[in-house]
């Protein structure tokens, strides 16, 4: 989807659907007065301190502290983005989403998401009837899988034969072009189409709203390749969709891990064997994109790898991708299988529980790099040891600042026998050449097929450390951190776990919790380079131009603009501030935010007066009435 949601479609949202409905589909609840509780879903809730007012169209959690309204507890529970949650209510109320920037191609994916769904009930129903089905049925039960688990994840089979799918679907010149556009068929030099899978048992790829965007086929004979793909497609891509994701969000509500393996066959058998919280890459690294999506879902992923040199030698290579996403919220852990097993055969040889302690056993990021790099120093040596610190403080350095990184620091000083104090000022030295960012994606696609645009490239977003509810108040008359100040253009940055979070982000979320808090507009000079200023600007002015401003107004206004995506990642961030503090902590804030901006000002003259562009006059004068 493109382009921006009126606000007043998210107000007809919001009068059209009854939040109790939703939320009560999802948690149980029992009336008492005019209100409905039940125990908080995001929290162990002991004790029923989640209530739901229908009137007001608002659930607070006293426990917690979670509260919002309707669209914020799709978001929060269902975890998916503001567009995500605006379709699925959208969807509940029989309502189509418009936009304000028409989306040309939006007419086009929804019908390829219906062909491909067509294509998928097609395989599903071959496997059930077709004449030829007997060698697909027979290699899933010579796995082990029953009919239920091959119900559960949708199985299906693609007989042999060039035009299975073709003779199905590929009705009219619209339909073949689509079947092309989504990789279902395929076309020889000739120009002739053909289907792509042909003789293999089918794997529906789900989105993680369950939509199905491509496929994976495992042929029944020795013909190669053995796994097969769809191609790459505007729906589809490798590098941020994992298999399985959505079958596991189904099967737990509350993902404390994630399992991530190699292939489909092994998510699968899994689950026939009560794991039911395995992914699968799908015939690529676990890449950055991957990681951002599955710290959206849990709290720690253990990665398995075969335990030979081959897979010692991926996890090698993978862990750089991983390091920089692990902080004290966010886990990363290894698991290294027997030579001569996958997960697969593993669970079907040993056993659910032998494999539940296997997981419960795999190594943490931080001891699996130590063995890791190990493996290519003599730790008995002196030389050894100091290649051990060469090799793995660079790699620490990629880890943000967190208590975690302090105990790979103690780990890594233990083993090498180097002093804490020197490790610290020689990872000081490696994080003022190196950046501490995270890599970057090419393309990001939410959940929703829209691609965000190139300035909002980004692949984590988590925050280093919660203000406490004083912070604007401690801080008002603190010498400006010019930390806090660009250097080159003021585009949006994203939070950032290596950075201090700058005070716009923490405005922004509380007018988020509060939109009426802002009394005021923000002029801001477009020479400012105090981060996301713009942004904050840009919102405050809305807000204070709006008549009774909401959350989700204000979500549906920026949705499809960087600023929306600035604001859907700090409206899932957790509670900065208690709620009787907004008011002050926001007043303050801006307080603050105003003496920053006085001082960037006056820092910005005195470099025009350096440059010759004012006079030295000017200058007294201009910095006189910015003292006054």
């Amino acid at each position: 989807m493109a382009g921006r949601i009126p606000d007043s479609f998210i107000e007809t949202l919001n009068e059209r659907v009854n939040i109790l409905d939703v939320i009560s589909a999802r948690v149980p609840l029992k009336k008492s007065g005019r209100e409905y509780h039940g125990r908080c879903p995001f929290h162990d809730d002991s004790s029923p301190s989640f209530s739901v007012n229908p009137d007001k169209q608002v659930y607070h959690c006293f426990g917690c502290g979670a509260s919002g309204g309707l669209i914020t507890f799709v978001m929060e529970f269902d975890k998916i983005d503001f567009i995500s949650a605006i379709e699925s209510l959208a969807s509940l109320a029989g309502l189509e989403v418009p936009t304000e920037a028409a989306d040309q191609d939006a007419a086009r994916r929804q019908a390829v998401y219906a062909l491909i769904k067509d294509a998928d009930l097609a395989f599903r129903k071959a496997l059930k009837s077709h004449p030829d089905r007997e060698q697909a049925v027979n290699y899933l039960k010579e796995r082990g899988l029953t009919g239920t688990i091959a119900h559960r994840f949708g199985l299906g089979f693609a007989p042999s034969g060039w035009s299975f799918l073709i003779n199905q679907l590929g009705v009219n010149t619209t339909a073949k072009k689509q079947l092309l556009e989504c990789g279902l068929t395929a076309s020889n030099q000739q120009g002739r189409e053909y289907d792509r899978f042909r003789g293999r048992v089918m794997f529906p790829i789900r989105d993680i709203r369950g939509r199905t965007i491509a496929f994976g086929g495992r042929v029944l004979d020795d013909s190669k390749p053995k796994y097969l793909n769809s191609p790459e497609t505007k729906l589809f891509h490798k590098s941020e969709t994992l298999y399985g994701l959505y079958e596991a969000r189904q099967a737990c509500r509350s993902l404390d891990r994630v399992l991530v393996v190699e292939g489909y066959m092994d998510v699968v058998s899994l689950a026939q064997y009560g794991i039911e919280f395995a992914v699968a890459t799908l015939g690529t690294a676990l890449t950055g994109q991957h990681l951002d999506r599955l710290s959206r879902q849990t709290g720690q992923v253990i990665v398995c790898f075969d335990g030979d040199q081959a897979g010692r030698t991926a996890a090698k290579r993978a862990i750089d991708t991983m390091l920089s996403f692990l902080n004290d919220d966010f886990s990363i852990r290894f698991l290294f299988l027997p030579d001569g097993h996958d997960p697969d055969s593993l669970v079907r040889n040993e056993g659910t529980d032998v494999f539940l302690a296997r997981l419960n056993d795999a190594l943490p990021a931080s001891e699996a790099l130590i063995q890791l790099l190990s493996d290519d120093v003599d730790l008995s040596k002196l030389d050894g040891r100091a290649r051990l610190t060469a090799l793995a403080l660079p790699k620490i350095a990629k880890i943000p600042t967190s208590i975690y990184r302090s105990l790979m620091l103690d780990t890594l000083g233990k083993l090498s026998g180097t002093r804490r104090s020197d490790l610290d000022a020689r990872l000081q030295d490696l994080s003022m050449q190196q950046p501490l960012n995270r890599p970057t994606s090419e393309n990001i696609v939410d959940s929703g097929g829209s691609y965000a645009s190139k300035s909002a490239r980004f692949e984590s977003v988590s925050f280093d450390s919660e203000p406490k509810d004083q912070e604007f108040r401690e801080n008002a008359d603190a010498p400006i951190n010019f930390e806090e100040l660009q250097t080159d253009s003021p585009a949006i940055e994203f939070p950032d776990p290596s950075k201090p979070e700058p005070l716009s982000n923490r405005l922004l979320w509380l007018l988020l919790q509060k939109p009426d808090l802002c009394s005021e507009t923000l002029e801001i000079s477009k020479r400012s380079r105090l981060i996301n200023i713009q942004a904050l600007a840009q919102v405050m002015n809305w807000v204070k131009n709006k008549n009774n401003p909401s959350t989700a107004s204000l979500m549906g206004h920026f949705s499809g603009t960087d600023v929306g995506r600035l604001l859907s990642k700090l409206l899932s961030r957790s509670a900065l501030f208690s709620e009787s503090s907004y008011g002050a902590e926001f007043e303050d804030g801006v307080t603050q935010l105003k003496k920053q901006l006085l001082t960037e000002s006056m820092r910005l003259l005195a470099d025009d007066a350096k440059q010759g562009k004012i006079s030295a006059k000017d200058l007294h004068q201009a910095l006189s009435a910015h003292k006054k």
